[in-house]
């Protein structure tokens, strides 16, 4: 796949009513999975009821990490229709408008999450994006502070430790 594999969240037609079913699914394969919530006054039995609803009924939003996380594996999930497409290539969004439509929706408890799992943690692996090391893969060995992490690049069958910002790489 071509270099921003993995940088964008992509478009999901669940089957009717099985948005909840699809993302406890993909989120049991390790995928990332938003669903944006909406909370909405229904009459039930004579009586005005807050519900929670999806925002996109039928949609919900996936993100790959690596290559390991194929469409294939997406499409075949209990609780999927199918990838959603334009043009023959998967629709998708970036991370920013997946954060703002939570965000907007008012599911903080869903950001936090994301936001945890989109932020490397110890043991994944990233690929460095600038300096003299871009290119190069290295293991998150820990976090310092919000935006900088701690790696172990291999060069030349020598551990060496180095710090990057979060910035700088990518999963």
């Amino acid at each position: 796949m071509d270099e921003t594999f993995g940088d964008f969240w992509y478009v999901v037609q669940t089957k009717p009513r099985q948005e909840n079913r699809a993302r406890a699914n993909l989120e049991n394969q390790n995928f990332g999975v938003a669903l944006p919530m909406l909370t909405l006054e229904r009459i039930k039995r004579g009586k005005r009821t807050p519900t929670l609803e999806p925002l996109f009924p039928g949609y919900i939003f996936v993100k790959l990490h690596d290559e390991s996380h194929s469409f294939h594996k997406i499409r075949s999930t209990f609780g999927v229709a199918k990838l959603v497409k334009f043009g023959g290539s998967p629709a998708w969004m970036s991370d920013e408008t997946v954060m703002q439509m939570l965000t907007l929706s008012g599911d903080f408890t869903e950001v936090k999450q994301l936001q945890r799992h989109l932020v490397p943690q110890p043991g994944d692996k990233l690929e460095i994006l600038k300096g003299p090391f871009k290119g190069l893969f290295a293991e998150v060995v820990k976090l310092d502070g919000p935006s900088r992490c701690v790696v172990l690049l291999d060069i030349l069958h020598k551990k060496i430790r180095a710090e990057f910002e979060l910035s700088d790489v990518k999963r």
